[in-house]
């Protein structure tokens, strides 16, 4: 009974606590109905149902008519990943339009901007598939600036998701297309091997917050 009371207001706690950075574990699932501080000139918009787990599951959505395509957030996914043990930031991504989408994150810090090396391609009507963007030096090649990648990943203040088909563009270099993307359950990984150090309270609410919903189609 004692450990499921200091379950529940860990929990409580967590939901309750305004945003403040990167923590490990944290997962987006956007069934406040809010767009969990996601922003961009792609029309965030939180769809009442149709997510991963079908009626009523609550997902983000971004659309593009002939436009840039993706989405930033500069609330809970900045600040220092090294310290927080972050590898990886894990989403469930479903491609509702008519065009391949190919999808990359970038990370903008103090050390420059990097971005997933290889893009991740969704075929049109992709259905809802699990998508996971490595933060190290093998999956990042680096985009502006003259830093180091340890620079940026211990002082990040924006990560971004977008559509970007090679070559690699800089932030601010336009990738037209005509898409919309259903964007779910980004979560921030850490190290694979490494989730028995988290305290017990967080790891039994990361672990009900992947299990809850039934498991994804993977492509």
């Amino acid at each position: 009974m004692r450990g499921w009371i200091l379950c529940c207001g860990l929990a409580a706690a967590l939901a309750a606590a305004p945003a403040a950075g990167i923590t490990l574990g944290q997962v987006d699932d956007f069934q406040d109905g809010s767009l969990q501080g996601w922003a961009g000139g792609a029309m965030p918009t939180n769809i009442a149902s149709g997510g991963p787990s079908g009626v009523g599951d609550r997902y983000l959505q971004i659309s593009s008519s002939g436009g840039n395509l993706g989405t930033n957030n500069i609330a809970q996914w900045i600040g220092d990943y090294d310290a927080a043990g972050v590898v990886a930031i894990n989403f469930l991504l479903n491609n509702l339009g008519p065009n391949p989408l190919a999808l990359r994150v970038t990370v903008f810090g103090n050390g420059g901007t990097f971005t997933t090396t290889n893009e991740t391609v969704l075929p049109a009507a992709s259905g809802w598939v699990s998508v996971g963007f490595g933060l190290d030096d093998a999956s990042l090649t680096q985009t502006a600036g003259n830093g180091t990648l340890a620079d940026t990943l211990a002082t990040v203040n924006t990560l971004l998701i977008r559509h970007d088909p090679d070559p690699i563009s800089g932030s601010g270099q336009p990738n037209p297309v005509t898409g919309t993307l259903g964007i779910d359950e980004v979560t921030a990984l850490p190290e694979p091997g490494s989730a028995l150090l988290l305290p017990a309270g967080l790891v039994a609410l990361w672990v009900a917050s992947r299990t809850r919903r039934p498991r994804p189609h993977r492509s």
